[in-house]
């Protein structure tokens, strides 16, 4: 499910992004593009980044992180070898997330944590000892027995 804040709030952060890199990387992008970035952006978020600042995912949210590498990869990366060696990356990537939450795998992964937690169970499971009780006490509570009838 796609959340409206969270777009708006990654476009303001790639809208933040590319002005931080500079005029070059904002030339290289289509103008309807860049317009379509600033006019879905949230106002009133403004991230301040760096043009040193390390990128990670601390820095920029998935959707962020998202919109960049598909800027990266169409508009702004030069190299044809890189370009393929992103496209491998991203396919692998797309792959390991759909076997993830695949409907088989989904339901596969509970059956497997069910199955660990009941073994955990059953080894903190102990037996208890029961001991006869002596003849007096087996005797009050036959009395006991023939007076709730």
């Amino acid at each position: 499910m796609i959340n409206i804040a969270n777009t708006s709030r990654a476009y303001s952060e790639v809208y933040e992004f590319i002005n931080s890199l500079g005029n070059e990387y904002k030339n290289k992008l289509p103008k309807k593009i860049y317009l379509t970035i600033q006019e879905n952006r949230d106002k009133n978020y403004i991230p301040k980044y760096e043009v040193n600042q390390h990128i990670d995912s601390n820095t920029f949210s998935k959707e962020a992180l998202a919109l960049i590498s598909a800027l990266n990869l169409q508009y702004w990366c030069e190299d044809v070898e890189e370009k393929e060696r992103l496209k491998k990356v991203y396919t692998e990537n797309q792959k390991m997330e759909n076997e993830k939450y695949s409907y088989e795998n989904l339901f596969k992964s509970n059956k497997v944590e069910e199955q660990i937690q009941e073994e955990q169970q059953s080894d903190n499971v102990q037996l208890i000892e029961y001991k006869e009780e002596n003849v007096f006490r087996k005797l009050i509570n036959k009395i006991k027995n023939i007076f709730k009838r």
